[in-house]
């Protein structure tokens, strides 16, 4: 029996329906088989976009890298069908990034050394995510110890109530 174009789809909804059930192992597994597959190019970045997301949220840090790099790499070298539909994948790329950056040790440790005023979006993901609160306590220790580079609302409002105990009334 014959791979053909319906067995390859059949695999892309499959891999679709693992990540919607929250298996996003087999849904990057099985995403992976269809990239090797698929001749269909937008079919196969929009493969790319789902194994990315997959390996972010199984915090697999550095394959989701891998992937953020070859997403980039297409944007960068792909004719799209207008500019504006490229730079919204670039815009998409940027946001998807800060899900990397602010959880790959190597690039949250350049946040506070050239980057402060990425500290402020840092600073907003511990606050909004439960699964970061553990990071608060560091959070703090960076923005006192950048304090004085580097303060904006976020920031002085986070210092205010965990090391002042301050907060002004409406």
């Amino acid at each position: 029996m014959q791979i053909g174009p319906d067995q390859i789809e059949a695999l892309y909804q499959y891999a679709k329906f693992q990540f919607e059930c929250g298996n996003y192992l087999g849904a990057a597994d099985y995403l992976y088989q269809y990239g090797a597959l698929c001749t269909n190019s937008e079919r196969n970045v929009s493969a790319l976009w789902g194994k990315l997301a997959a390996e972010i949220l199984m915090q697999n840090w550095d394959l989701a890298l891998e992937e953020l790099n070859r997403l980039k790499e297409i944007i960068d070298s792909k004719n799209f069908s207008s500019p504006l539909n490229q730079l919204q994948n670039r815009i998409w790329l940027m946001h998807w990034a800060l899900f990397i950056f602010f959880n790959h040790i190597r690039y949250l440790n350049a946040i506070p050394t050239n980057a402060h005023h990425l500290i402020r979006y840092l600073a907003t993901a511990v606050v909004v995510n439960k699964r970061r609160r553990n990071m608060l306590k560091e959070l703090i220790k960076v923005i006192q110890q950048e304090h004085h580079t580097y303060k904006d609302p976020i920031t002085e409002f986070l210092e205010c109530l965990y090391v002042n105990y301050v907060v002004v009334g409406f």
